[in-house]
């Protein structure tokens, strides 16, 4: 269940993912549950889309495993510039221990590759009720 968004609240959630099939998963899936999608496919176009629009974007989806900057490396960067966004990580491995300590401090979330719909509609609607926690 998606948390409630109040009217004036950003719904936009930027996908960061170097695979273009799941570009367009996640972006058709959160677009039929109401949100505007930007997907980007490398960590530099993550950072210059929030950068040109700060404010614009209530979660990011960060693939772990991107170049460049993918992982903790732009999650810090984007944090740097929006300390109250929500942002879900995906991986298809393990986190590391740097990563899983950013997550709980952060209240972050972990979406495990491959996922489901459901799944990824879940980790967005925690990653709202954590923003800015």
């Amino acid at each position: 269940m998606l948390a409630p968004v109040l009217p004036d609240a950003p719904r936009a959630v930027l996908v960061a993912d170097d695979e273009v099939i799941l570009q367009r998963l996640m972006t058709r899936v959160l677009e039929r549950a109401g949100f505007e999608a930007l997907a980007v496919g490398d960590g530099d176009a993550a950072l210059a889309a929030v950068e040109r629009e700060p404010g614009r974007f209530a979660v990011a989806i960060v693939d772990v495993f991107m170049p460049p900057r993918g992982g903790g490396e732009l999650l810090r960067k984007l944090l740097e510039l929006r300390p109250d966004l929500g942002f879900v990580l995906t991986s298809g491995a393990e986190l590391d221990p740097e990563l899983r300590a950013l997550l709980a401090e952060r209240a972050g979330v972990f979406l495990c590759k491959p996922f489901a719909p459901e799944a990824l509609l879940a980790a967005v609607g925690r990653a709202l009720d954590g923003a800015g926690a």
